[in-house]
């Protein structure tokens, strides 16, 4: 007979999320309803996070001088990102 210790419901849960590949998936959706957060509210009010596609993030920018400037920015918001949710979850930005 085994005897095993009580484990808590968030315990099971979380061991769930990352044997069934969930957990990378939820911390990539934290990224759209954090983006003001992550990025700042100057790049949050012409850059929209719309979607994630595998690793890369789709960002809609108001104009093009912005979309350059964030193109040209790319990487430092992808390691802020990724800084942010604590794991590679993101490693291309699209700014269209």
């Amino acid at each position: 007979m085994y005897k095993t210790k009580p484990q808590t419901v968030g315990s099971v849960i979380e061991r769930l999320f990352t044997d069934l590949g969930l957990r990378e998936r939820y911390k990539r959706s934290e990224i759209i309803g954090a983006w003001q957060d992550i990025v700042g509210e100057q790049i949050a009010r012409v850059a929209t996070a719309e979607r994630i596609v595998g690793k890369r993030l789709f960002v809609h920018v108001t104009d093009s001088a912005w979309r350059h400037e964030l193109h040209l920015r790319r990487n430092e918001i992808i390691h802020k990102i990724n800084r942010y949710i604590g794991t590679k979850a993101i490693e291309d930005i699209k700014f269209h």
